[in-house]
């Protein structure tokens, strides 16, 4: 059996990071999980996956990015991917967690990559959900086609409706999950495009080559990031890839 999931703020030189956890009462512990969320949603999202992880034996953390979710809003735009990384290795150092296992999609896999290469006495595993590993040129081309203003506050509201409208199709049938996502991005506005900013600038095919870790890395034929999907078993021939 495990506890319930908690929310707790972590300190930092800027403002307050947001988190989810709960902790497995299994003996003895497994390492823990970090759950690393895409753009514009927030640890929200990996509610059933930590609970179910944590029954596994493993105590689970999901924070929020800053610029999204319950953490603060950047008031200066972060220069590089980095600032996420440090900002979220500062919070599990101060939560002095043992080598951990990454979990991350989209946004999320990017910061995975970014911390396995840079900081690998602290990871044990990473598992990559629809890594947007790219060349410069592709990321360029890729930030052309998604970064685009469609979430920012109109004075007629008019917002609201096209980001509601927006998120149609198969992952957003249950209209539950669709709400919460939908007000996670129009809270996170500014944040997704300080985010898309520097993680479409991310060396990441570097990133990803520099990891000496195990990999499992997925992605559904139907992601816009799956034409990219093929670097991860040609920089790592020993990556587990499941489609």
């Amino acid at each position: 059996m495990s506890h319930e999931i908690k929310r707790a703020f972590h300190d930092t030189t800027h403002g307050q990071i947001h988190y989810r956890y709960i902790l497995t009462s299994a003996t003895p512990k497994k390492a823990p999980l970090i759950f690393l969320h895409q753009t514009a949603s927030c640890g929200w999202v990996y509610q059933n996956m930590m609970e179910e992880y944590a029954e596994r034996g493993h105590d689970c953390y999901a924070p929020d990015m800053p610029g999204f979710g319950g953490s603060y809003d950047p008031t200066k735009d972060p220069k590089s991917s980095r600032f996420y990384v440090d900002v979220f290795m500062g919070l599990f150092h101060d939560l002095k967690l043992p080598k951990v296992h990454l979990v991350g999609h989209h946004t999320g896999a990017g910061l995975a990559i970014e911390m396995a290469a840079i900081y690998p006495s602290s990871i044990l595993t990473v598992m990559l959900s629809a890594p947007a590993l790219a060349t410069p040129g592709e990321q360029s081309a890729m930030f052309n086609t998604l970064a685009g203003e469609w979430s920012k506050p109109k004075n007629d509201g008019s917002h609201l409706m096209k980001v509601w409208d927006v998120m149609n199709g198969e992952l957003w049938r249950d209209v539950e999950i669709k709400n919460h996502e939908v007000l996670d991005t129009l809270r996170a506005w500014k944040g997704r495009d300080q985010t898309y900013a520097v993680m479409f600038k991310q060396e990441k095919l570097k990133y990803y080559k520099g990891i000496r870790c195990p990999i499992l890395a997925t992605c559904s034929k139907q992601d816009v990031l799956w034409p990219c999907f093929h670097y991860c078993k040609e920089l790592q021939p020993e990556a587990r890839c499941e489609v």
